[in-house]
């Protein structure tokens, strides 16, 4: 097996989309788990009692947390990597893109799991959350070009790699990556009050902005659900939103049926948009599609008044959380939701519009303007 060492060709397009497919494979196996199987296990778990269901679910939402390390494996895969530093770059990433936290606990802390008090004060960990999957695209590429350098022009570190590679490459990079971090996290919170802006327009530009920006969103690092969360977009804003995802996903099955294996498909109908990254961005044109098919899904969301929450903004299909928060009634959800309606209308908004839209739009662009093909869609996920 030929190893990423200082024989690797560096190609600045190589280099790219291999950051971009190890990124996508991580995004996709830490969000779909407890995405796809969010409302089932809900009709199992009661608040505040411990059984299996919970434990499931608690196990899935870490996947989540996990995605930075996923992303750095990912990506030290695609460069077929060595063992060492597939675990070191995996760690790099996750200390540097905030998805763990840590902090000193005071003396007399109390551990909420094991119900002990610190005798002196310490170190603590929090696991929240996924962190800035930017931040963490970043960081692997950083860690993947200094371990070629160290390979290239340091021999690997010889027989102290096993010492040297975790301190350097892990312990330095991941402390590089956690100073930018704030940085990095100014282009979130950009894109969040970029769409927060458009919450103060009339419903119906309003819905076509949020639906088209998050259209554009699911296909690229930055996590719908994050911006959602951060600006707390609810009511109409928050459907829109979700519609907008539900366009993105119409296209991309139109064309990857035609031209992927049926698992490609069937992973992009349950959410795995983000995984066709490295196809849409080596052809940014196709964009397009996904931004008309949002504008049009989003008119009927506002004239129907449908409405969400800002947990079901960014999923659109993904375990059907869009749809069947637009109509099942929960107290809980009271403070964002005004006006719930009934499934015809949700499957008119979240189904026959965008999906109707979305052929359209597509022959167009695809068999009159001859604006991109199927074949730009061609990719393994």
């Amino acid at each position: 097996m030929d190893y990423f060492d200082g024989s690797y060709q560096l190609k600045a397009k190589d280099f790219f989309f291999k950051i971009l497919s190890g990124s996508a494979q991580g995004i996709l196996i830490g969000v779909l788990p407890s995405a796809v199987l969010k409302y089932l296990l809900k009709l199992f778990i009661t608040p505040g009692v411990v059984n299996w269901a919970s434990d499931l679910n608690a196990i899935l939402v870490l996947f989540q947390t996990f995605i930075p390390v996923l992303i750095g494996v990912c990506i030290a895969l695609q460069f077929k990597m060595k063992p060492l530093d597939v675990g070191t770059l995996g760690i790099a990433v996750a200390a540097a893109s905030g998805s763990i936290k840590w902090g000193t606990a005071p003396a007399g802390f109390m551990n909420p799991i094991t119900h002990v008090k610190s005798a002196t004060a310490a170190p603590i960990y929090v696991a929240s959350g996924a962190g800035d999957v930017i931040n963490a695209m970043i960081v692997a590429a950083i860690g993947a070009l200094a371990i070629w350098l160290i390979a290239k022009y340091l021999g690997g570190f010889g027989s102290v790699a096993i010492i040297l590679t975790p301190i350097v490459v892990g312990g330095g990079v991941g402390l590089i990556g956690k100073e930018i971090a704030p940085y990095v996290g100014s282009v979130t919170t950009w894109i969040g009050q970029m769409v927060e802006t458009f919450t103060r327009l009339q419903p119906v530009p309003m819905a076509m902005l949020i639906a088209m920006t998050f259209a554009i969103i699911i296909i690229t690092p930055v996590s719908t659900v994050g911006i959602a969360l951060a600006i707390s977009l609810a009511g109409v804003g928050s459907a829109a939103a979700g519609v907008g995802v539900i366009a993105t996903t119409v296209i991309l099955l139109i064309n990857s049926i035609k031209v992927n294996k049926k698992g490609t498909s069937i992973a992009i109908f349950l959410g795995a948009m983000k995984g066709m990254m490295p196809s849409v961005f080596a052809k940014p044109v196709t964009m397009i599609s996904f931004l008309i098919t949002a504008a049009i899904s989003g008119i009927p969301v506002a004239l129907m008044n449908v409405q969400g929450t800002p947990t079901s903004a960014g999923f659109g299909w993904i375990g059907l959380v869009t749809p069947i928060q637009a109509v099942a009634k929960d107290a809980a959800d009271a403070q964002w939701i005004n006006n719930y309606v009934n499934p015809l209308v949700s499957i008119i908004v979240f189904f026959v519009v965008p999906i109707v839209a979305g052929f359209i739009v597509d022959y167009v662009l695809t068999k009159i303007v001859k604006l991109y093909k199927p074949m730009d869609f061609q990719q393994e996920i």
